[in-house]
């Protein structure tokens, strides 16, 4: 609820990917309605069928790359390809990402670029600093 009444427009959003399709991965741009890098891969394929299959393909592997990776710096990059504006932190990123992954949105964060603009319940929402 908060990302509902906190944020303005309809800016980019990154969330975790889970292993399978019309699980809780995509939870976050379902409910709120903001955009997200990719949504479920069936889903972007058929939407998307005059593009090439590995549109989709290469954008979840690099929301997964994102939330997987402790390099800062490819992390940023992929955040800025896509022109993400805020990061989540769940439950289910925690779930399914490792947490030294996780780890480097904080160090992000202390490194100012990134904020943290929620923290509760178990979620941490980041939002970046461009």
């Amino acid at each position: 609820r908060w990302m509902q009444d906190n944020i303005q427009g309809s800016p980019v959003i990154m969330e975790g990917l889970g292993r399978w399709e019309y699980m809780w991965g995509n939870r976050i741009s379902i409910y709120t309605g903001l955009p997200t890098v990719v949504g479920w891969r069936w889903h972007e394929m058929q939407q998307r069928a005059m593009l090439p299959e590995t549109m989709v393909d290469q954008r979840i592997s690099d929301v997964r790359e994102c939330y997987g990776t402790t390099d800062a710096r490819r992390a940023f990059d992929i955040l800025t390809r896509y022109d993400v504006r805020y990061i989540y932190v769940g439950e289910y990123e925690q779930a399914y990402y490792d947490p030294a992954g996780l780890a480097k949105f904080d160090d992000m964060a202390a490194e100012g670029l990134l904020q943290v603009v929620y923290d509760a319940c178990g979620v941490r929402i980041y939002k970046v600093v461009s």
